[in-house]
């Protein structure tokens, strides 16, 4: 810090103002420290600066060992926001027969100065684990009881009755709901498909409709012959919500080969999915986008903002899905034979 003061010619208190960003600094001051910290090859310590700071300037991102889904768009704003504020993100798979040992290590070892915390279970130890060890966090995620707790999330709740409304609109009157099963795992009390199932139920109440919900274990097997069991437990269906991106493409593929058209036939629209699925299946699926990254880019704030201070009340927001029309979607059929009907009678034809 010496060699850039004398180098932007400047005092060293200057340059500490620049380098840690604690004081405005005039804008052509600020650009001569900058060009001769690059000029010198000045990279800070991070190392250095925790030990001076007790900080670590480090948050970390926890999620299942587990867990196989894709994060990458929460990362990705979490990450973007980290950088911009000046801390970095680290990524901690924590496996779940061990969360309060890590969750422990990481914090008072001073690993990490707060956490995001994903994957959230309406009951999870994970966030008594943090509570116990004084530490910020924040969710992506819900919990069962969110009082005094930041949290960031989809609202599964508006987002499957806007799906619904909309199929609605176009005279949809017999629905299915897909969503992944996840008893007898970890993820047991995973909230999302809980949530939308809870919603769904409610919805088909409300409105006077006809619902069926086909749970789907995380089985190949299982996922390949979805369009065959849809047939079989609800041959009466012309609108599918799916929750689950695998089952999306099963079910628009598996209705292909047996002749059922889409969405001539029947309507199929994906909720909380990722951007690139509707790529995936022929016709493009239409679907509510999960905001993956906008909800990385809340929570990193709110963490960062409780590290540095903030106090108030908690964060607490939930962003609906956006709507990316497709061409999976269409006017309710008039008379159309039940599924399995059609089916038969389409392969009778071709034979």
């Amino acid at each position: 810090m010496k060699q850039v003061a004398a180098h932007a010619q400047v005092s060293i208190a200057t340059v500490s103002f620049v380098v840690n960003d604690t004081k405005p600094v005039l804008p052509e001051t600020r650009e001569r420290i900058l060009r001769a910290i690059d000029e010198l090859g000045y990279r800070r310590n991070a190392a250095a600066r925790a030990l001076a700071s007790r900080k670590s300037r480090i948050i970390a991102l926890i999620y299942p060992l587990l867990d196989q889904r894709n994060h990458h768009a929460f990362i990705e704003g979490a990450a973007a926001v980290a950088a911009r504020r000046g801390y970095s993100l680290v990524l901690w798979p924590i496996h779940s027969d061990n969360a309060k040992t890590e969750i422990t290590a990481l914090i008072q070892a001073g690993f990490a100065d707060g956490v995001l915390l994903m994957e959230v279970q309406l009951e999870d130890d994970r966030v008594t684990h943090l509570k116990q060890a004084k530490a910020p966090f924040v969710l992506i995620g819900r919990t069962r009881d969110l009082d005094g707790i930041d949290y960031v999330d989809m609202d599964f709740e508006r987002t499957t009755r806007l799906a619904v409304d909309d199929l609605m609109a176009l005279g949809h009157r017999d629905f299915a709901l897909v969503v992944e099963d996840l008893s007898g795992t970890p993820l047991a009390d995973y909230s999302p498909p809980i949530r939308a199932e809870q919603t769904f139920d409610l919805v088909m109440s409300e409105r006077g409709l006809r619902g069926h919900v086909l749970r789907l274990a995380h089985d190949p097997e299982a996922v390949r012959s979805l369009a065959e069991r849809l047939m079989r437990e609800a041959p009466g269906t012309t609108a599918v919500v799916s929750m689950y991106d695998e089952a999306s493409v099963s079910l628009a593929g598996g209705f292909r080969h047996l002749g059922v058209r889409i969405p001539g036939d029947l309507s199929i629209v994906g909720i909380a999915t990722s951007s690139t699925i509707t790529t995936l299946i022929d016709p493009a699926l239409t679907t509510y986008d999960a905001p993956g990254a906008p909800l990385g880019a809340l929570a990193a704030d709110a963490l960062i903002d409780r590290l540095e201070g903030r106090d108030g009340p908690p964060t607490q927001v939930r962003i609906t899905c956006s709507l990316r029309a497709g061409a999976s979607v269409g006017p309710a059929p008039r008379d159309r034979p039940s599924l399995d009907e059609l089916a038969a009678g389409r392969a009778d034809a071709g034979s």
